[in-house]
């Protein structure tokens, strides 16, 4: 039995001397050899000029840390990698709470060269927006026998932050529909509506870009919709050269209600923009917010031309259908119902109502949240909507980001899907399907008619 026991402690003891070996191996230990110098690293995570040093730090009640979640904010969870500069062969990986020695601190033996370390909470460097923040920190040193050589390593944003806010007077002017679609100008979009006020962002940096772009969709308390385009370009340095965007820009766009007279109402747009490796906060000044279209702040309203007619096209409404039970059966075909519509200045909204004097169709189109009217351009506060609609398939996902985005010059509506509920359940009588229809100059309204007969 001594023998059995002596045999498994032996086992043991080499299992373990084995596994302290592939931990080495795996985390580049014990290859410095004769040459070996040491890194002794010292990271923090920083966020408007605050060191994190833990996920435990409270600084000025979570406002000037963004209230982050502990795994981002704490680098003992972060990935840590050093690399030698002249193989560019990795020579140590892990999480810093692994790397880290019985004292707390990542101390690494090294040979003798040129190395870099690297640091990051995840792995965001190809994601192009999220509403998780992006630390990274990058430094390069060099290592030297028998020195011990400290590196600092701060990990800062490495992506673009960008939030949306409104004032007061735009809450009071504006319905709650209103949408925000936020562009790198490299790929990176994002929707914010009433769900995601107060809500950050986190944009890929694009390359060699100066500016966002920002798409604003709202219709005033009286009914009349407004689409402004912005372009918001980041100031020019203190020499007066172009400032290209960079990881810890923070972009906090506010709407306001910039004026309004009888039959005009305009959105205003204030940023400031904060450099969060610091903390400094600067506003963007007037002139580097450029509007685009006819909404532009400051000009229609009264005693100017009046807006260019003619620009949107929409045929197929008024129509009218009479789709007997017999004949669809004996023919097994439904007719193609659907309304084409077109616009150079895109389709804003598309606003459908639906009326039946039948008793069942109605609690069919409530069990869908369909039995109100609804915007195939703006779903966001309808998600049972969206993805009933989706589902029928009365509209697929692509189809409606480019409708919500308000970019889709031609479209068209078919309705064969939702009209084939009509027959298919026995629902007879008349259904009115009431389409009104907007490109953000003119408007258009027109109604299907189904008749279901026996």
């Amino acid at each position: 039995m001594k023998k059995y026991k002596s045999l498994i402690w032996l086992l043991g003891l080499m299992i373990g001397f084995s596994s302290c070996e592939m931990r080495d191996e795996l985390w580049g230990k014990g290859e410095a050899g004769e040459n070996a110098g040491t890194l002794e690293l010292d990271l923090a995570s920083i966020y408007n000029g605050v060191t994190m040093s833990r996920a435990d730090e409270v600084v000025d009640g979570g406002t000037t840390t963004g209230n982050f979640d502990a795994e981002d904010v704490n680098v003992d969870n972060y990935t840590l990698i050093v690399t030698n500069a002249e193989t560019q062969e990795e020579v140590a990986r892990g999480k810093v709470s692994e790397l880290k020695n019985e004292s707390g601190k990542v101390v690494l033996p090294l040979s003798e060269g040129d190395y870099s370390v690297t640091a990051y909470n995840y792995e965001g460097e190809n994601v192009t927006v999220s509403e998780r923040p992006y630390f990274k920190g990058e430094q390069t040193f060099s290592v030297k026998k028998g020195i011990a050589t400290s590196v600092d390593l701060p990990c800062k944003l490495a992506c673009v932050e960008v939030s949306v806010g409104l004032t007061a007077s735009f809450e009071e002017s504006f319905k709650d529909d209103y949408s925000v679609i936020v562009d790198n100008g490299d790929g990176a979009t994002q929707i914010f509506d009433k769900n995601s006020l107060g809500k950050k962002y986190y944009f890929q940096v694009p390359e060699h870009q100066n500016s966002l772009n920002a798409s604003i969709k709202a219709t005033s308390v009286e009914g009349n919709f407004i689409e402004l385009k912005a372009t918001i370009q980041k100031p020019s340095d203190a020499e007066g050269s172009e400032s290209y965007l960079a990881g810890g820009d923070s972009f906090n766009i506010q709407l306001t209600e910039e004026g309004s007279t009888d039959s005009y109402i305009s959105i205003g747009i204030t940023v400031d923009l904060t450099f969060t490796e610091v903390g400094e906060t600067i506003e963007i000044p007037v002139g580097n917010i450029i509007y685009e279209g006819p909404d532009t702040p400051g000009e229609g309203g009264e005693g100017d031309d009046e807006p260019t007619t003619g620009t949107l096209s929409v045929t197929g409404i008024p129509e009218t259908y009479n789709l007997s039970l017999a004949e669809l059966m004996e023919s097994g075909e439904m007719p193609t119902i659907k309304v084409d519509m077109a616009s150079e200045n895109g389709i804003k909204s598309l606003v459908v109502s639906i009326e039946s004097d039948n008793d069942v169709f109605p609690v069919l189109l409530a069990g869908m949240d369909l039995d109100k009217p609804f915007d195939l351009c703006n779903l966001e506060d309808r998600p049972n909507a969206k993805k009933e609609l989706i589902g029928l398939p009365l509209i697929t996902e692509e189809t409606y980001n480019q409708l919500h985005s308000g970019t889709m010059t031609q479209y068209t509506f078919d309705v064969t899907s939702l009209v084939a509920l009509l027959p298919g359940q026995g629902l007879m009588g008349t259904h009115k399907f009431t389409l009104t229809i907007s490109d953000g100059n003119e408007t258009k309204e027109g109604t299907l008619t189904v008749n279901v007969i026996e």
